[in-house]
């Protein structure tokens, strides 16, 4: 039996397999026709070993669920990521009645002064870093020299004591 065969003799089974794997996702056909191409693209010695063994249905299950989970994946970057739902309920809500203030400026503004008012310079200059530049732990440690663990120390407690503040102020 070639992969022809197999294919036909199988292919509703498959292809619900593969629903079954993506949770019937929208785009879960399409995935299965990648995958059947892609096995169609293998070298026929491969196709009939697979065969021989009973192990295309582990191979489409498998990839299917790699493809599917992966963030990498030929299929994400196809179909996943530009997905986008475009029913009346996903919509924006927000009218031109209701009334948006920003108030991300605001509270930025308002750490930066809280920081030069209250800690200690380096204290000061790592929360800056990380809360007002978003730079990661690593990267301020390579920058100034300093283990991550040391920073977490130096930060958590300036980032917890700044955030019940502007929670208050601000009632988020």
């Amino acid at each position: 039996m070639n992969m022809d065969e197999y294919i036909t003799k199988n292919y509703n089974s498959l292809r619900n397999k593969v629903k079954a794997v993506t949770k019937n996702h929208q785009n879960s056909d399409d995935l299965f026709n990648d995958l059947l191409t892609t096995l169609y693209t293998k070298p026929k010695e491969y196709q009939e070993d697979l065969i021989k063994k009973n192990k295309v249905e582990n191979w489409i299950m498998a990839s299917a669920k790699l493809q599917f989970a992966s963030r990498t994946s030929p299929f994400y970057y196809k179909y996943k990521k530009f997905n986008h739902d475009t029913s009346d309920i996903y919509e924006n809500t927000l009218t031109t009645d209701d009334e948006y203030i920003d108030f991300s400026q605001d509270i930025v503004n308002f750490i930066k002064s809280e920081l030069e008012l209250y800690y200690t310079v380096y204290q000061r200059t790592l929360t800056t870093e990380h809360l007002i530049y978003n730079k990661s732990y690593s990267e301020i440690g390579r920058e100034y020299k300093v283990n991550r663990k040391y920073i977490s120390e130096t930060i958590t407690p300036v980032k917890e004591e700044l955030f019940k503040k502007v929670k208050e102020l601000w009632n988020i």
